[in-house]
């Protein structure tokens, strides 16, 4: 049986589809690197029960969005910003919980890794240029950047001291590192790229866009359907309660 992935969606409240009319929408190729990875994409709307669709679903895959609200994280917001609506926000934490309760592993991406880090207590940079000084570019939602990133220690597939280059569409990222985590990659300016804790996995950059997906996809895939072992205490399964 290939396990099945849920794969969560961003909302569209501000007429960027069809003016007047509220949308959830998903880029395509989270599903096809899912199914290339053996596993079986569903894509998840939020009107869905969160503790169902962590009952229905081997692992969740939270993707990415637009910047996520600093009231989430206790902060004022800096500057102007698109903010993913709230809506979404609270659903996917309320579905996070559900995954602890009942030991279902996620991998987030972009906005999902931030979103893993803010639920359990962490912060971000709401802009990286201006609250570090980075020069290095991060790309724009729209707009991805190729940089390298480096792994800390062994992550989905990638051994510690390994280098990728991977496809950056953010400009916000990690500042402190949520209870339970682990840093596993940074980008070459220091910028947190990848985490790991709590049976969980989030990557600040795409990987179901760039060369990476084969590895990160997989392994997260294989280690739902239990067909490959934990490498590391960083990736034990969440205990069900």
């Amino acid at each position: 049986m290939q396990p099945v992935i849920g794969i969560t969606m961003s909302h569209d409240d501000y007429d960027l589809i069809r003016k007047g009319i509220e949308y959830s929408y998903i880029r395509r190729e989270y599903g096809a690197q899912i199914r290339a990875a053996g596993g079986q994409p569903i894509f998840l709307e939020s009107h869905l029960d969160p503790a169902t669709a962590a009952q229905l679903c081997d692992g969740i895959v939270i993707s990415g969005g637009e910047d996520i609200d600093p009231a989430f994280y206790g902060q004022k917001q800096r500057a102007a910003r698109v903010l993913e609506p709230a809506d979404r926000t609270e659903w996917e934490r309320k579905l996070i919980d559900a995954c602890d309760t009942f030991g279902v592993r996620i991998l987030g991406i972009c906005y999902g890794n931030q979103l893993l880090n803010v639920h359990y207590g962490g912060t971000l940079y709401q802009d990286i240029a201006e609250e570090t000084g980075s020069s290095l570019s991060h790309g724009t939602t729209t707009q991805a950047a190729m940089h390298r990133v480096r792994f800390e220690q062994d992550f989905l597939g990638f051994e510690k001291g390994d280098f990728v280059l991977s496809a950056a569409r953010h400009h916000q990222a990690i500042k402190d590192l949520a209870s339970g985590f682990k840093v596993v990659a940074r980008a070459e300016d220091g910028i947190v790229e990848a985490i790991a804790g709590r049976g969980h996995f989030g990557v600040q950059w795409h990987s179901e866009s760039d060369g990476t997906a084969d590895k990160i996809y997989g392994e997260f895939v294989g280690l739902c359907a239990g067909q490959i072992e934990p490498a590391t205490e960083l990736v034990a399964a969440p205990q069900p309660l």
